[in-house]
């Protein structure tokens, strides 16, 4: 039914990621990785999880670091009707996304790409707009149209087919990109509040997943100074204590597990 592909740089946050998936996925899957960074003790753990029947694809291997264009390779591997790109620093998922994304499909035939909505609060946006930039279009199915990417969005195969038009970039905003190719077909790409993550922005959270100087070596190597300089500020000005910050993400962990 659903086919997940992860482009991993961060396996730290990777890991996390596949365990959740398989955890919360009840419907047939298959978790396709392209690894982006070369990590030995992240590849013995995949290995160990496809030992154990977990239905993982490790598609390819760039250590110099591929970044975005591996999910055109991903996207040409995925055998399942619905295809999923997930950034590798979404680490927790809600349940039940593949039978939301079906539901929805089947009912708006015009609709080709789903970003689920992410968990927010005043250390985090998700990288999602405040939700006054979305119009509503179908509220009792959750869907609004405004601002979206690529973070966790579900596709129809017929759109992740229009991949091979997209630049060979190691950044670029993939799902933005699509909503524009999928013009082409009369198909639409939507925000929908029926699924959500936790998406690791913000220098708090990466830092309370050990992560921060990572995050601030990835930012200036993408010429994005302006965001490493606002997580060196805030490491400089004091971050919240590793006590607040475990209770902080029980608590998400515990809402997206329950949500609905």
């Amino acid at each position: 039914m659903i086919s997940y592909c992860v482009a991993s740089y961060r396996p730290t946050y990777s890991t996390l990621l596949v365990e959740d998936l398989i955890r919360k996925t009840s419907v047939p899957f298959e978790i396709l990785l392209w690894l982006n960074t070369s990590d030995p003790n992240f590849r013995a753990h995949l290995e160990s999880l496809q030992h154990a029947g977990s239905p993982i694809r490790i598609i390819g291997h760039s250590p110099e670091n591929w970044g975005m264009t591996a999910y055109k390779r991903l996207f040409a591997d995925a055998k399942y009707d619905m295809v999923v790109q997930i950034d590798d620093d979404v680490v927790c998922i809600s349940p039940h996304i593949a039978e939301v994304a079906h539901d929805i499909f089947a009912r708006f035939p015009d609709v080709g790409m789903l970003t689920a909505n992410v968990w927010q609060d005043d250390l985090t946006h998700g990288a999602r707009p405040e939700i006054s930039h979305y119009r509503t279009i179908n509220a009792a199915h959750g869907l609004y149209s405004g601002p979206i990417d690529g973070w966790f969005a579900v596709y129809r195969k017929s759109v992740v087919k229009l991949a091979n038009k997209l630049p060979d970039a190691r950044y670029m905003f993939i799902g933005a990109h699509l909503i524009n190719l999928m013009k082409s077909i009369r198909m639409h790409g939507y925000l929908c509040t029926r699924m959500k993550v936790f998406h690791v922005i913000g220098p708090q959270y990466a830092n309370a997943f050990g992560m921060i100087d990572f995050e601030i070596q990835k930012y200036h190597s993408i010429a994005r100074h302006d965001v490493a300089k606002q997580y060196e500020d805030a490491r400089a000005a004091g971050l919240p204590d590793d006590v607040e910050m475990q209770s902080r993400l029980h608590a998400i962990r515990g809402h997206l597990q329950s949500f609905a």
